[in-house]
C-alpha cells in the first residue's frame, strides 16, 4: 500500500477506516481527507491519527491516486460537479455510498475505474466485512488493489453488484442489529442486579465468543444452537420466548426493509 488514499467526506465511515488503516501500519502521510463542511472533523483526524487534512479538493485529487467517495449519497451530485473535471483514468475511484451503483459513478468520472465497496463499522478494529463489486473499467489490477486495501481492515468478498443493496442491509447495517441485542442484554443484566461494567463485559464477551466459535470452527450456527439447548432447560425456555415474540421474523424483516431502503436511496 504505497500510494496515497484520499477520502472525500468525513463521516463515521471515514473515521472508522482511517483508524483501521493506521492500526494496520499505513503511514498517516499517505492518508488524505477533505470534506465540504465540518472541516473541524478532518482536523481532528489529523490531530488524532496524523493524516493529512486537505481543504482544497483539487489538491487531494492531484495527490491521491486512490479516491474514496464517502460523502452522503444525497451530496454526490454537488460533489461530483467539482470533482469530475479533476478525475482521470489514472485514478481508482472507490464508492462506499449506500444504494449508488457503479454505473452512476462512471457517469461522472469518464473512464476512471470504479469499485463499489460496502464495509462495516468493525473496520475500526480491523474486523470489517467488506463486499466488493466492480464497474466496467475495473481491470484485474484495480480489483486487486481494492481487495488489498480493504483486507487491511478485515475480510473481503466479491459479489455481483445486484446483491450490494442486500449486503448494505445485512453486513453494513448488521452491527446495529447486534448492538441493539447487546443493549438489551445489558439492560436485563442491570435489572437483575449486576453493575454496569459487569453487565457490559458479560454481554460483549458472550457475543464475541459466540461469533469467534463459529468463525474458527466453521460450525453451523443452527447446530451450535441445538447443542446448547437442552430439552426443558433454561436455554429452551428463553428461546421459546424469542420465537413467541417473533425475534427471528423481526430480524429477517429488518434486513429486507433495509434492503428496500438502500434501493430507495439509489433511485434518487
Amino acid at each position: 500500500m504505497e500510494t496515497a488514499i484520499g477520502f472525500i467526506g468525513a463521516g463515521n465511515f471515514t473515521e472508522a477506516m482511517i483508524r483501521g488503516l493506521r492500526a494496520a501500519g499505513i503511514d498517516g502521510g499517505r492518508i488524505l481527507a477533505t470534506t465540504r463542511s465540518r472541516f473541524d472533523r478532518v482536523e481532528r483526524f489529523h490531530t488524532t491519527w496524523g493524516i493529512v487534512a486537505v481543504r482544497n479538493k483539487a489538491d487531494l485529487v492531484a495527490s491521491a491516486p486512490t479516491l474514496i467517495l464517502a460523502m452522503k449519497p444525497q451530496d454526490l451530485k454537488d460533489a461530483m460537479a467539482e470533482l469530475s473535471p479533476l478525475i482521470t483514468d489514472r485514478h481508482l475511484v472507490i464508492t462506499v455510498l449506500a444504494g449508488v451503483r457503479c454505473a452512476t459513478i462512471e457517469g461522472y468520472v469518464s473512464g476512471a475505474p470504479v469499485v463499489r465497496a460496502m464495509p462495516n463499522l468493525p473496520m475500526a478494529v480491523q474486523a470489517s466485512t467488506t463486499a466488493l463489486a466492480y464497474g466496467r473499467d475495473a481491470a484485474p489490477e484495480h480489483r486487486s488493489a481494492a481487495k488489498a486495501l480493504f483486507a487491511l481492515v478485515g475480510d473481503t468478498f466479491e459479489v455481483n453488484e445486484d446483491l450490494m443493496d442486500a449486503v448494505t442491509a445485512l453486513s453494513g447495517s448488521g452491527p446495529a442489529y447486534v448492538y441493539l441485542m447487546m443493549e438489551a442484554l445489558i439492560d436485563v443484566s442491570l435489572q437483575v442486579g449486576f453493575s454496569l461494567d459487569t453487565a457490559k463485559d458479560m454481554a460483549v464477551q458472550t457475543i464475541f465468543g459466540t461469533a469467534k466459535l463459529v468463525k474458527e470452527t466453521g460450525a453451523d450456527p443452527a447446530d451450535l444452537r441445538r447443542r446448547v439447548t437442552s430439552p426443558g432447560g433454561t436455554t429452551a425456555a428463553g428461546l421459546a420466548v424469542l420465537e413467541e415474540r417473533g425475534f427471528r421474523a423481526a430480524l429477517i424483516d429488518a434486513v429486507l426493509r433495509a434492503t428496500e431502503r438502500a434501493r430507495e436511496l439509489g433511485s434518487r
